[in-house]
């Protein structure tokens, strides 16, 4: 009996220590205390029948006491550490410094949340950020039980970047490969989303149905200046939604982590200097001018309609801490700041754009690193998250990594402020292309784009597509980008496809080649986009492509890897389409594949159809068809 009696006694610590760490999310540890004794104490001695099962219960019983006494001593609870920063703005933690760091870790019963180096804040704000977070720790009653409610696994915290950014992620203990690294739910209390924005927050003061020209990252750069207004020093902002102290806390020191304005000023392109822009926008078929139309556009409509009617609510500068220092807020500045906040930090998981506060923090890399995904976490794995899964081995103080995804050189640049080394590797520039407003089958064509072609994501009359050139590629054009603009140079004699007996049918019709005119039409387009594209980044170039490395700013630098990117892809595409322009009339078109259909695609004679059983002036027996019905 004894093997059994271990295996009960095992099974009963391992249940009642996975229930004491779930209860202490919502209660004080001595209340989790008396609850566990009382849980496993009396139903197992009034319930045991055998004396197999009371000597188990007997040998368990103590241990599982005596793991929850320890637990509540030592205070220790699965939870993320949110405790105390150092005035001192050059301050390391001992645990990257002391070579029993092991032992420290298990015996501390604090650790940092947010670590700064020297040169991303100066000592009044690192005390600013020190105050908040004690303060939030006093709200927890000093144990930080209730910070589970942020994160359901952390085995990280933020600190100095070693790679050369301002802040990121630090092990706090051995990770493995494959081992989720920090999780945390899709909480309204805390994850920034564009339904939090137009369902709750912002409810009332927008109308109903807006939607600006920024879209989902709009919504979210306004929950961003809310949080800035809320964790200022006159406490302005929406107060929604509803939040405990603690959770107010946490989000008022996240807000103090950011990069401030200025600092942006250097790392994203929405905030870079007018001449580095009109650079950048001059180096990319992706224009950086149209999201500085949209930021502004946006801006200017919600200052006039809802931010100055409420200067209250809607503070145009703020102050936070002891700082003297004005921070622009629900202005055209602040809302690019946080334009650039939102694109630079949100994730796409599960259907939506979020912004998840401390998990933001996390830099990307090329390698060994995996996305931002969603998943099912918690003690019973109920609750859906984002989670950050690792992809190779970490110790205790190395700075942990995630991908930000897919991307081309641009979309990182815009999006995020940098182009990581990988993105150069594959050359990729966009074109757009619009469905003409004067043509005199719009409205068909616009119809059929909208009802013909993805059941669950419409095609709109303007469309961007990839430009990719690879190795192992020659330089072929997105099929379905060959696909729209058929449908958008469609005319004259092809125009009966247009006719509702073929709606259903057309958008299928548009993948091949429809007639050699429109093929014409259609290689000649894109051939026009290509070189003007060319031309455009050819005269950006001749300015700056003589400088030297030294002269050049380290923005022009970016521009001009840049442009020689987007070059290379550019030429090939073009290239190809040059081959295929000289190579119509090899190419099998509408109607000889509908002739090949029906079967009347092979030449006739009068000798073919002679047939002693068919009548004066027939030529076919009725009925007598091969056709395939």
């Amino acid at each position: 009996c004894l093997p059994f009696i271990i295996s009960r006694g095992l099974n009963l610590i391992r249940t009642g220590r996975k229930t004491y760490n779930w209860l202490v999310q919502f209660s004080s540890p001595q209340t989790v205390f008396v609850l566990v004794c009382l849980t496993f104490v009396v139903p197992n001695i009034m319930m045991m029948r055998s004396s197999v099962g009371f000597s188990s219960s007997f040998i368990a019983l103590p241990l599982c006491l005596i793991l929850s006494t320890s637990t509540v001593i030592n205070g220790f609870t699965p939870s993320l550490p949110l405790t105390k920063v150092t005035s001192n703005p050059s301050f390391i933690h001992p645990r990257y410094t002391n070579n029993n760091h092991n032992n420290h870790f298990k015996q501390s019963s604090w650790s940092p949340l947010i670590l700064y180096d020297a040169t991303t804040a100066s000592t009044d704000y690192l005390e600013s950020v020190s105050q908040t977070l004690e303060q939030s720790t006093l709200e927890s009653g000093g144990s930080g039980k209730k910070i589970s409610d942020i994160t359901k696994t952390c085995k990280v915290q933020v600190g100095p970047s070693k790679s050369g950014h301002r802040l990121g992620l630090v092990a706090t203990s051995q990770i493995k490969k494959g081992e989720v690294m920090l999780s945390m739910p899709y909480d309204d209390l805390f994850v920034l989303t564009p339904e939090l924005a137009k369902k709750q927050v912002f409810a009332e003061s927008l109308p109903e149905g807006y939607d600006g020209w920024t879209g989902d990252v709009g919504f979210i750069a306004m929950l961003v200046l809310n949080e800035l207004a809320k964790a200022s020093s006159n406490g302005s902002g929406i107060p929604l939604p509803k939040r405990s102290a603690m959770i107010d806390n946490f989000m008022a020191s996240w807000v103090k982590c950011l990069p401030s304005l200025e600092e942006m000023k250097s790392l994203h392109p929405l905030l870079w200097s007018e001449d580095d822009q009109e650079i950048l926008q001059s180096s990319s078929t992706s224009k950086i001018y149209q999201s500085l139309d949209d930021c502004e556009e946006d801006a200017t409509w919600l200052i006039e309609r809802i931010w100055s009617k409420d200067r209250q609510t809607f503070p145009e500068y703020v102050t936070l801490g002891n700082a003297e220092e004005e921070i622009p807020c629900f202005t055209t500045d602040g809302f690019k700041w946080a334009m650039a906040i939102a694109q630079s930090r949100s994730v796409f998981t599960d259907g939506s754009l979020r912004l998840i506060p401390y998990m933001d923090m996390c830099n990307h890399n090329d390698r060994n690193t995996q996305e931002v995904t969603g998943g099912f976490m918690g003690t019973f794995g109920t609750t859906k998250g984002a989670q950050l899964t690792a992809a190779q081995d970490y110790s205790i103080g190395d700075e942990v990594f995630c991908s930000y995804g897919p991307k081309s050189a641009a979309d990182y640049l815009l999006e995020h402020g940098f182009c990581p080394p990988q993105t150069f590797k594959t050359a990729v520039s966009e074109l757009t292309f619009e469905l003409d407003s004067e043509d005199r089958f719009y409205d068909d064509k616009l119809d059929i784009l909208e009802f013909e072609t993805y059941e669950l994501a419409p095609m709109d009359p303007v469309q961007s597509f990839d430009i990719v050139s690879e190795i192992g590629r020659d330089g072929e054009p997105d099929p379905a980008m060959i696909q729209f603009v058929r449908l958008c140079k469609v005319g004259g004699t092809d125009s009966f496809l247009l006719e509702s007996i073929f709606r259903k049918e057309v958008w299928g019709f548009m993948s091949l080649p429809v007639s050699e005119p429109n093929e014409l039409a259609v290689t000649n387009t894109i051939i026009d986009a290509c070189q003007k594209a060319l031309d455009d980044m050819a005269q950006a170039g001749s300015s700056n492509d003589d400088s030297d490395a030294e002269t050049l700013g380290v923005n022009a630098q970016v521009c001009k890897q840049l442009r020689e990117s987007e070059t290379k892809a550019l030429t090939r595409t073009m290239e190809y389409l040059l081959r295929e322009k000289e190579a119509l009339d090899l190419k099998e078109y509408y109607q000889e594949r509908r002739l090949k259909d029906l079967g009347l695609d092979s030449e006739w004679a009068p000798e073919d159809d002679v047939n002693p059983d068919l009548g004066f002036g027939q030529t076919r027996l009725p009925g007598g068809a091969d056709y395939d019905w």
